[in-house]
C-alpha cells in the first residue's frame, strides 16, 4: 500500500511540474524610477494561475532598459504593470515628496490616482490661536500619485507626487510648511 501511495504521489508531482512556466523574477531590490539592468532580474519556474500577472520568462530581455514604476522587492514575481517605458519623472514633471498626517491621507490612496494639491492657509499641525503662514502658491496643482509610504515613527505618511515641473518648488515649500491637502479627482491608475 505504501508503494502504491508513493507511485500516486510521483504521478501527481510529474503532472504539476508539467504546468510550471518560466517567469521573470526580481533578483534584488529595485527602487522606483531605477532603470532595469540585467543584474536586477532573472527567471524562475513556477506553477501560477492565469489570473496572476507575470512577465513570461522568454521576455526577460525586453524588461532590461525599462524603468521601475514602483519599488520592486527581491524574490517577487514581476508584473508588466510594475514597469514603465519612460523615466520617472518624465519631461516636464517633478517628483515631490509630501509628508501628511494619517488623517489627511485619502482612504485607499494608491499609485496612479489623480489628485489636486490644494494649498491651505494653516498647516496640518498648526497650534490653535497662531497666525497661519502665508501661502506662496496661487492655484491648485494637478498631480498623480507615484508612491504612498507607510506611516513613519513621527506618524507622517510620505506621498510621492508627480507634478508639473513649474509647480514642483511651490508644492515642496507648502508641503514642508504642512500646508498641503490632497483632493482625489480620479481613482483609476
Amino acid at each position: 500500500m505504501l508503494v502504491a501511495f508513493a507511485g500516486l504521489a510521483n504521478v501527481s508531482m510529474l503532472r504539476s511540474s508539467d504546468q510550471r512556466v518560466s517567469v521573470v523574477r526580481v533578483a534584488r531590490d529595485v527602487p522606483v524610477g531605477h532603470q532595469i539592468v540585467p543584474a536586477d532580474i532573472d527567471t524562475t519556474w513556477v506553477t501560477v494561475e492565469s489570473a496572476v500577472a507575470t512577465v513570461p520568462g522568454p521576455r526577460l530581455a525586453t524588461v532590461t532598459g525599462m524603468w521601475a514604476a514602483v519599488g520592486l522587492r527581491k524574490g517577487t514575481l514581476l508584473a508588466a504593470s510594475q514597469l514603465t517605458a519612460r523615466a520617472i519623472p518624465g519631461d516636464g514633471q517633478a517628483l515631490v515628496a509630501v509628508p501628511l498626517k494619517p488623517g489627511a491621507v485619502p482612504p485607499g490612496l494608491a499609485p496612479g490616482w489623480h489628485v489636486r494639491v490644494v494649498f491651505t492657509a494653516g498647516g496640518q499641525g498648526q497650534v490653535a490661536g497662531t497666525a497661519p503662514a502665508p501661502t506662496t502658491a496661487s492655484h491648485d496643482v494637478p498631480a498623480t500619485i507615484d508612491q504612498v509610504g507607510e506611516a513613519g515613527a513621527d506618524g507622517l505618511v510620505t506621498v510621492s507626487l508627480l507634478v508639473p515641473e513649474a509647480d514642483g518648488s511651490s508644492v515642496a515649500r507648502q508641503a514642508a510648511a504642512e500646508q498641503v491637502v490632497l483632493v482625489v479627482t480620479d481613482r483609476r491608475g
